[in-house]
């Protein structure tokens, strides 16, 4: 489990470990988020900042009202979210595309 901060109306970088785990050469991120407040659920396909590091990785979120899902952007209400971090081979939204591989999960916490 891994703790993360998002501060709203701002591009994150986000630190985790996901490439040592992934399975896949080169693989996309998708990331869901589910609200401990109301439940509702966002999907992300997050951007890898630093594909020459092996160890870590440095994803790029940026909170935004109105955001594209497919290009590192969300909306999240202030408070606490779960994540749960999928691998791909393509570009997507949805779960069942992905390896069904939880790379890592962990809580988020949404600042203004």
């Amino acid at each position: 489990m891994s703790n993360i901060v998002i501060k709203k109306g701002i591009k994150n970088n986000l630190v985790v470990t996901l490439s040592e785990r992934s399975r896949l050469i080169n693989p996309y991120f998708l990331m869901i988020i589910t609200s401990k407040f109301d439940n509702s659920i966002t999907q992300v396909s997050v951007l890898n900042s630093a594909v020459s590091n092996p160890r870590y990785n440095i994803l790029e979120i940026e909170e935004k009202t109105s955001p594209v899902n497919l290009n590192s952007e969300v909306e999240l209400v202030t408070g606490e979210h779960d994540y749960r971090v999928y691998e791909s081979v393509d570009q997507t939204l949805d779960v069942n595309q992905t390896t069904n591989r939880i790379l890592q999960r962990g809580l988020i916490i949404v600042k203004i």
